[in-house]
């Protein structure tokens, strides 16, 4: 999540100001009775600054996407998951949690920060510097490139801890709302993302791409709900650092002047951030272009599209922890959970 440093005139109005807005990278799938794809939170239309869980929930439903009638398909066997997970995870009844992270887009994001900072990159893996990027020697110091695979385990790295720590606050709301579930990794992401190389079992049905000289396939996106900022779903990834440079600075992004904001001064706040040149983005675009000509993909050593950790939620069966376990196993929201939420039930175990 890579924000530009602030102008001049911003940095003496709000002295420390290193990074404005940040915006998020991934979005989840989420599905009980069908899957559905929530497309995140990144369009501001409101000025409320109040919480209004009422308005919060009717914004949140309008990003809901239904892609596929039923309940996610993966087989509860390995290789797909887990052996310890097969008799509990996507079960009837539970509610699975699917955080999808576009490491194309962070590694652009990336690479526009190193350009703001006057650094660009080199191919360490085929030990090669990026031709043309001398153009450009008054933006980046030539003398001076960090590796290419460094860049991108970043990316990687920042990817996994978003995706983690969204499924640990989802875990928060489970423990607050008195339901149960657990964050785990214990399915295989290539089944989860459609690419287990079993037409039967789809998971996602993600579009992948296949190379002899890679280790494994490379899903891209899901066609028209979540493409990852690189081919085939831009022509080129110089159309893909159009893209990314619109949703920071277009319509609805964290540095376009008529996105509301809780500040006294919203537009000013919003537009203090350096919009990218042209110039600047012809920079970054060389050096994704050449990572995608060189390895085939982008990013060239890591997925463009990644999921890690998920989130499960169900209802507890109070009646076993009472039997098995010690007072206090589990919270007064979990013991009162059918009381509050299922009035109608709340005599029914479980």
């Amino acid at each position: 999540m890579i924000a530009s440093p602030p102008n001049r005139e911003t940095a003496a109005y709000l002295p420390g100001l290193k990074t404005a807005l940040e915006f998020p990278l991934f979005e989840a799938l989420f599905g009980r009775r069908a899957r559905r794809f929530s497309l995140g939170t990144t369009e501001h239309s409101s000025d409320i600054t109040e919480v209004d869980l009422d308005a919060i929930l009717e914004i949140h439903r309008s990003r809901i996407r239904k892609i596929a009638a039923g309940r996610l398909h993966l087989r509860a066997a390995e290789p797909y998951m887990e052996g310890h997970n097969t008799w509990c995870v996507n079960r009837p009844g539970t509610l699975l949690l699917v955080p999808v992270g576009d490491i194309a887009q962070h590694l652009i994001a990336i690479l526009c920060f190193l350009v703001q900072n006057g650094y660009g990159i080199h191919d360490d893996v085929n030990r090669e510097q990026i031709p043309g990027l001398e153009r450009f020697k008054h933006l980046v110091d030539l003398d001076n490139l960090f590796p290419l695979t460094y860049m991108e385990q970043y990316s990687l790295t920042e990817c996994t801890a978003e995706l983690s720590t969204s499924c640990y606050a989802g875990m928060l709301m489970l423990q607050a709302m008195g339901l149960g579930g657990w964050m785990f990794d214990g399915i295989d992401r290539m089944t989860m993302l459609g690419a287990s190389g079993n037409p039967e079992v789809p998971g996602l049905g993600f579009r992948y791409d296949s190379d002899p000289h890679w280790s494994l396939p490379n899903p891209t996106g899901l066609p028209g709900v979540f493409e990852a900022f690189c081919p085939p779903h831009y022509l080129d990834m110089s159309a893909a650092v159009e893209a990314f440079a619109r949703r920071k600075f277009g319509p609805g992004g964290p540095f376009c002047a008529a996105t509301p904001g809780p500040w006294k001064e919203s537009s000013r706040i919003r537009t203090s951030a350096e919009v990218h040149s042209a110039e600047f983005k012809a920079c970054v675009a060389l050096m994704a272009q050449y990572i995608f000509d060189r390895f085939g993909k982008f990013p060239g050593t890591v997925p463009s599209v990644f999921v890690l950790t998920y989130l499960q939620a169900h209802h507890l069966d109070l009646e076993f922890y009472d039997a098995h376990f010690q007072t206090g196993a589990y919270l007064e929201t979990h013991a009162r959970h059918m009381e509050l939420w299922h009035p109608e039930h709340r005599s029914t175990p479980g």
